[in-house]
């Protein structure tokens, strides 16, 4: 924050004062300048107040140690063979479904799926190798159902084939198509607020990521900031990166991780001080999450049994770049 000189206002006093005995043309220049300096100083005072996002806070340098990249390693790269790009196919005249996915998710059945900028849950089926690049494969993109106003970030299916997501405007939802028709389908706001420890509530602001507990179908989700997303005024379409930029520019680490249980229909916070809380992962037996802190290049982790239950630690730190989403995979230890 800005501090006012002692000078300043020293200087502001002699200006007003100055007016009561100047002649008229000396008068209104020194009213004027007494105005200017009036307004310079309440601003310096008072505009921090009034930024939609708070007063502006210090930042310490930054000196994390940036690890050594190891770029002979191609594991995750096009050239190993292991991984593959999926693109849409379209045929002439049609209009592309598969805008802006977030991230991907499987059904019960190992259907993918995945959410579009557009918030539309869509479907990739019949893929098919391309014929001048092994690396590369179509699908099939289907509309499967409208999600909402808002924009649909991370999500899971439960054993009952509903699938709960992060909606950045909304909070969690979920939407049960398997139990009704297709057409029919409705969405379903789960939580867009959380009772905190004095009995106040405290709204889910960014819903981001999503995870379900295999033993106990808990719902484990990230609300990565408590900066409200902003709409981008010529496309119309949710800027989901404004919220995360000013998180990482003033340093108020607003993360959290939360859980909502199916069977009582409450929510709770179970980690904060995330520096925008992203990707959630629950291991296979459902004793800790993972969920990557950002912009402190961290992965953490939250005990949900044993000796360390309720606490959260730093688990992987010094990744070169932001974090993002997270897994775990149940075939490995």
């Amino acid at each position: 924050p800005i501090s006012i000189s002692h000078q300043s206002i020293i200087y502001s006093l002699f200006f007003s004062l100055g007016t009561l005995n100047a002649m008229p043309g000396q008068k209104s220049l020194l009213v004027l300048v007494a105005r200017s300096s009036f307004i310079a100083i309440a601003l310096q005072l008072f505009l921090p107040y009034l930024l939609p996002n708070g007063p502006p806070v210090h930042i310490p340098l930054n000196n994390r140690p940036r690890p050594t990249i190891d770029r002979s390693n191609v594991s995750l790269r096009l050239a190993s063979g292991k991984v593959t790009k999926i693109y849409e196919r379209l045929h002439e005249g049609q209009t592309p479904l598969l805008i802006g996915p977030e991230t991907v998710v499987l059904d019960n059945r190992g259907v993918i799926h995945s959410m579009t900028e557009d918030s539309k849950l869509v479907t990739l089926t019949e893929l098919q190798p391309s014929e001048s690049n092994p690396q590369i494969m179509t699908a099939k993109v289907t509309e499967v159902a409208n999600l909402g106003p808002g924009r649909a970030l991370g999500g899971k299916f439960d054993k009952n084939g509903c699938l709960y997501f992060a909606d950045v405007l909304m909070g969690l939802a979920r939407i049960c198509i398997k139990k009704s028709k297709q057409q029919n389908a409705k969405v379903e706001l789960i939580a867009s607020s959380v009772q905190l420890e004095d009995g106040s509530w405290s709204d889910i602001v960014y819903a981001d990521d999503v995870d379900i507990g295999p033993k106990t179908g808990h719902v484990y989700f990230s609300d990565a900031s408590d900066i409200r997303v902003d709409r981008d005024i010529r496309s119309g379409k949710w800027d989901i990166m404004y919220a995360s930029k000013i998180e990482a520019m003033r340093g108020k680490m607003s993360g959290r991780i939360l859980r909502f249980k199916p069977e009582t229909g409450q929510v709770d916070i179970l980690a904060t001080g995330a520096a925008f809380a992203n990707g959630v992962a629950v291991d296979k037996d459902e004793t800790f999450i993972l969920y990557t802190s950002t912009y402190e290049g961290a992965v953490m982790k939250y005990s949900l049994s044993g000796e360390k239950k309720g606490q959260a630690e730093k688990l992987l730190i010094q990744f070169p770049g932001f974090l993002d989403g997270a897994d775990c995979s149940f075939e490995r230890e």
